[in-house]
């Protein structure tokens, strides 16, 4: 099922899951196509709303090329909805599968609610339409005239149901919402005059007659100034009805007015800023101007030490109105009253109660922030809730490492800061505090390499980064960063007169644990050993199976109070702790070691599970779950080498193709070559499966000889009778024959692949290694001259590949066959496009199913091609992209060019350019469009 969402920036939804659908070019494209609720775009335009530029050739291959990215990204579920149209596309999705057909319909549902009398059910349907309102509809297309019309619509009903949902609310007693939200809109949109009539009702139901009449001439008096006209019918009836006291305009049983009270003296002093630099929190800080201006109680939200206290003074320094409240040392919830009414300066009131506090403020404008009150959240809501019903102008802003659970507040989750590079935020904070340190300092490239290790290694986190930079007097950065990778104890503690409550980055994180119930904490501590974050699934599996409660609502709780961070950005939520968290849990661990067992048996049951999934149509499924899982996988085998290093033997042998898919080759070849060191008496079938890894391996890293080799031990470990080692047999007999073709060997190839076609035929062999079988009797034929052939038995393989769900393997077999094409010095351009073609469609495989190995293996062919019929500059920055992207996983893009002969490979070496390229290599993202677009904008 595939939900749109347009009511702010544009989200696609396929089986509840979201989609990535790129940078901006696609999403404005989709969005454009979201607009005409399913008639038909033409290119001429989706070229105006996408580029702005006349429709031309060359924009209509960029439409095609989009349109292709756009159904990838939306799966094999969701790619149907975006159909070709004559001259365009159309997005065929139903009015009920999206936003705006639902807001539609769920105002008309409340207003007919309304209609019937039914206040409650009114409230609850506009409630909901509101709920789905993000942004400005269609905002990809700025202010397109294509959407003006539409776009307009929607305001007005919004606008419309902003009205009707506070006459709702004043119906049912919510009154207090009810003017908390009108005060709002009539700024929002002076000019309708129905919010000033609510309001004004709203008001005197509350027993404010003089205000509300206040409201009514002050909107009597801007419709004069600026439109000249007087207000109308409904205003000036109310108007009368106001002075005459008209007991219908009161609700059923009205509010008793607030009895008298003396009035605050004004004794606060102005906040006022720490007095070093405020660094990195420029997002933020306009975000919680937003906030605070559009929410009456706006939360942040985030672990200890992230900075909470210091972004909330920030915003409320200087401003004559703020309040600051400091709550980490108060206990007693009898405390709390008391605190607030110091702060506000209430010396003249009889109690200190909540409600003594709102009769004083009463309608005074004000901002009151509530620093560090998670640990009095149970009694806080109650002051709160009190201040807000009774005072309609104050707004409280809360710091806090769980969210206060009271209705209407608005969370801002402040994150660490960005640790991205030499340059990032965290790295800027830490050069800006060394200063303080070191005067006349200048920080070296080293340095800098160093300052970005340390602040890695402390999350981003500006208490633990400050406390770092005043190690650097006696503790060199380098030194620094060394120690902090395993240990917090060399920060020191924080200095007099930090806005900071805490003495130490410890005290700040044991602070958040000490306050867990015994088995949430528990849980914690099992959580510890996980590397790079984990699903809920994992935790579970980890969990002690006695403790109480579920997992789900352990997790929660372990968010909500901010020691642990959720990624839900996927629609399923991805779990992880901060190393600082991480590492104090592993001090605190009573039993390490079986939190370290624990992990370890989860990351075998885990890779046991997902390499089911390889052999069928699952495969990139599998490969993508394992590639997000490698720091776990990592550690897991790790433990496993030392403490039982036969299951590091068979995780390493059966997740041979994703050191290969995921771009890890060299890695994986470490990982199999220790564990079969350490396990020399491992039974024959475990040995044979890592030699076979190690073989795939080996040919990626460009060592056909050692992959024979590999393939050899394997093949001698393995018994042609046992049928357990049926298709084990026949991998090692695969990766012989790739090893062959790599060294060029045909007279031993030639054999190889009949042993390897016979063991098949013999065996009800899986579908992918029919296909690989085939792969070698192509090449055997390519190599004996009958190139017809070849092709033939290449494109059988393909089908096979194809029809079985193997789309990696689809894609090697169209980069064999494009190598065969391409090895003819003397191919004809036509040729060397159809070897272009294939190339694409294997790059689109394995981008499918992912292999990155292979997938550069494709691209190096394409620039050969692409330089064969003169696109030279293009050709050139892609096989420097191809050597950068080797470079780094690993690997050999050239192994394939082996079976043609020695000719091909030094042929293809002499093709390019190696002068240096005025930028840097192209990203592998830039790279594959380059590739794909390029071939596309060849003339036919």
């Amino acid at each position: 099922m595939i939900f749109c969402r347009i009511l702010g920036p544009i989200e696609i939804e396929v089986d509840g899951s979201s989609v990535d659908l790129g940078g901006p070019v696609p999403r404005r494209l989709l969005t454009a196509l979201a607009s005409t609720g399913g008639v038909p775009v033409s290119n001429f335009a989706l070229a105006e709303l996408v580029w702005d530029a006349e429709p031309g050739e060359e924009t209509v291959n960029a439409i095609r090329v989009v349109v292709h990215r756009l159904r990838t990204a939306l799966g094999a579920r969701g790619r149907g909805c975006l159909e070709s149209a004559p001259g365009g596309y159309r997005l065929a999705v139903p009015a009920e599968s999206t936003d705006h057909g639902e807001f539609v319909r769920l105002i008309e549902q409340g207003r007919k609610a309304l209609g019937d009398g039914d206040a409650v059910g009114g409230a609850a349907g506009l409630e909901s339409a509101l709920a789905l309102w993000r942004g400005t509809p269609w905002t990809e297309l700025g202010e397109s005239v294509h959407v003006a019309g539409i776009r307009a619509r929607l305001n007005e009903l919004r606008a419309v149901a902003v009205e009707e949902l506070q006459a709702a609310r004043l119906a049912t007693g919510d009154t207090a919402r009810a003017i908390a939200e009108l005060s709002e809109a009539v700024i929002e949109v002076p000019f309708r005059e129905r919010r000033w009539e609510l309001l004004a009702l709203g008001l005197y139901r509350t027993g404010r007659q003089a205000q509300a009449l206040a409201e009514l001439r002050r909107v009597r008096g801007m419709l004069i100034d600026e439109l000249g006209v007087e207000p109308g019918p409904a205003l000036q009836e109310l108007e009368h009805r106001l002075l005459a006291h008209d007991p219908d305009l009161l609700p059923p049983q009205p509010l008793p007015r607030p009895e008298s009270v003396p009035v605050p003296r004004e004794t606060r002093p102005v906040i006022s800023p720490p007095r070093t630099r405020f660094v990195g929190r420029r997002h933020e800080s306009i975000l919680l101007h937003d906030m605070v201006s559009e929410s009456r109680l706006t939360t942040i939200v985030g672990p200890g030490g992230v900075g909470k206290t210091r972004l909330a003074i920030e915003y409320a320094a200087g401003k004559a109105d703020a309040w600051l409240v400091r709550l980490a040392d108060t206990r007693a919830p009898a405390g709390i009253a008391p605190g607030i009414a110091a702060a506000v300066g209430l010396t003249q009131i009889a109690t200190d109660s909540p409600a003594a506090i709102a009769r004083a403020l009463g309608d005074r404008p004000g901002l009151l922030i509530l620093d560090n009150c998670e640990h009095l959240l149970d009694d806080l809501s109650e002051t709160v809730l009190i201040l807000l019903t009774c005072c309609p102008q104050l707004r409280i802003l809360a710091t806090s490492r769980q969210p206060t659970g009271i209705e209407g507040e608005q969370l801002l989750a402040l994150p660490p800061l960005a640790v991205d590079d030499e340059h990032s935020a965290a790295v800027e904070l830490f050069l800006d505090r060394t200063r303080a340190h070191r005067v006349g300092w200048r920080p070296s490239a080293t340095d800098l390499t160093a300052a970005r290790a340390v602040c890695a290694a402390l999350d981003g986190l500006p208490l633990a980064i400050e406390l770092a930079a005043a190690r650097t007097r006696s503790i060199g950065l380098a030194d620094l960063a060394e120690r902090l990778r395993e240990h917090l104890d060399v920060l020191g503690r924080t200095p007099h007169g930090s806005i900071s409550p805490h003495a130490s980055l410890d005290a700040a994180i044991g602070w958040s644990i000490d306050q867990l119930p015994a088995t949430d904490r528990a849980f914690l501590l099992r959580l510890w050993p996980f590397e790079g974050g984990f699903d809920w699934q994992a935790a579970q599996s980890v969990r002690d199976p006695s403790a109480d409660g579920a997992t789900f609502a352990g997790l929660a709780a372990l968010v909500d109070r901010s020691v642990l961070t959720a990624d839900v950005t996927s629609g399923h939520a991805r779990y992880r702790l901060l190393e600082t968290i991480r590492r104090y849990c592993r001090q605190l661990d009573t039993d390490p070691e079986a939190s370290l067992a624990a992990h370890a048996a989860w990351v075998r049951h885990y890779i046991t599970e997902q390499v089911s999934l390889m052999a069928g149509p699952r495969l990139p499924e599998a490969v993508r779950s394992l590639t997000g899982e490698l720091p776990n996988l990592r550690a897991g085998i790790a433990h496993d080498l030392e403490h039982a290093p036969l299951q590091a033997l068979r995780s390493t042998g059966a997740l041979a193709y994703l050191w290969v898919s995921a771009g890890v080759v060299p890695e994986g070849a470490r990982l199999l070559d220790a564990a079969l060191t350490a396990c020399p008496d491992a039974p024959d079938a475990d040995r044979a499966r890592a030699s076979v890894a190690l073989s795939l391996t080996s040919a990626h890293t460009g060592s056909p000889q050692r992959a024979l080799a590999y393939a050899e031990d394997a093949l001698a470990l393995l018994y042609d009778t046992d049928p357990a080692h049926d298709v084990l047999l026949l991998e090692a007999h695969l990766r012989r024959c790739n090893a062959l073709a790599d060294l060029g060997n045909a007279v031993e190839l030639r054999d190889a692949a009949t042993a390897f076609a016979d063991a098949c035929a013999r065996r009800d062999a899986p579908p992918y290694l029919q296909a690989a079988a085939l792969w070698g009797i192509g090449i055997v034929e390519f190599q004996d001259g009958d190139h017809a052939r070849a092709v033939a038995t290449l494109t059988r393989a393909h089908e096979i590949s194809a029809r079985s769900g193997f789309t990696s393997g689809a894609g090697i077999t169209d980069l064999l066959l494009a190598w065969c094409l391409l090895a003819d010095p003397d191919a004809r351009p036509g040729t060397v496009r159809d070897a272009l073609n294939l190339l694409v469609r294997a790059v689109i495989s394995f981008e499918q199913q992912p292999n990155f190995s292979d997938e550069l293996a494709a691209v190096l062919a394409g620039a050969y091609g692409l330089a064969r019929i003169g696109v030279t500059d293009t050709a050139n920055r892609l096989y420097a992209a191809v050597a950068a992207h080797a470079e780094r996983l690993g690997t050999d893009p050239f192994r394939y060019l082996g079976f043609a002969g020695p000719e091909l490979v030094e042929r293809v070496r002499r093709t390019f350019d190696m002068s240096p390229l005025s930028g840097p290599a192209p990203a592998w993202p830039e790279m594959i469009v380059l590739f794909t677009t390029s071939v596309a904008d060849l003339p036919v």
